[in-house]
């Protein structure tokens, strides 16, 4: 009786490591992963603010295709700074479980792969937007104006998120999937006792 009472104490002091060595190793990715997210927001938030004005003076000082650009880098940019400050505003400390963790974290490269589909999609309509206004008579300068801004703002997108993307998996990889790995090895465990 002694023994399996050692055995069960034992075994309980080392779930309390692993699992403390959980909880410190998920704050850490969660304290990355939030820096992570903050830098990178206000970095769209900058690039947002200096289309907004840059795009501004240029639509009231411009004329023709370069108007367009910079109306179009205007409007555009006012979504990016929304958004910049929406998750700005939401960024949250909360410590979540492994399991949560790591489906937040699967959440999120899926989502910055989404939008680098998205953001492959506005280069291409821009190349599109170019291409029409070659045929076309009224619209010419609104056409390559609005195109020109499409290819940069969605290169810009392009490049941020596949940015976010691999720096997130990279936190990931120092931070999460070390301890997966630990857990999984502590579940593995088996124990045979002979009385």
């Amino acid at each position: 009786m002694y023994k399996i009472f050692l055995i069960v104490v034992f075994l309980n002091c080392m779930n309390l490591d692993v699992f403390s060595q959980e909880k410190l190793s998920t704050f850490s990715f969660i304290n990355e992963r939030n820096s992570i997210n903050e830098t990178g927001m206000y970095v769209l938030g900058g690039w947002a603010l200096a289309n907004i004005v840059s795009g501004t003076i240029g639509n009231f000082s411009a004329k023709g295709k370069t108007k367009y650009f910079h109306q179009f880098n205007a409007i555009w940019n006012s979504v990016n700074l929304g958004i910049s400050i929406f998750s700005l505003s939401t960024i949250s400390n909360e410590i979540l479980s492994l399991s949560d963790s790591f489906y937040e974290y699967n959440n999120l490269q899926n989502i910055l792969l989404l939008n680098a589909g998205l953001d492959i999609a506005y280069t291409i309509t821009g190349f599109y937007l170019k291409e029409r206004s070659k045929s076309s008579n009224t619209k010419k300068d609104l056409l390559l104006g609005y195109g020109n801004s499409l290819i940069l703002q969605g290169t810009f997108l392009l490049v941020f998120d596949l940015i976010l993307y691999f720096v997130h998996q990279n936190n990931a990889e120092i931070n999460l999937f070390p301890l997966i790995n630990i857990v999984n090895d502590s579940i593995g465990i088996k124990l045979n006792i002979n009385l």
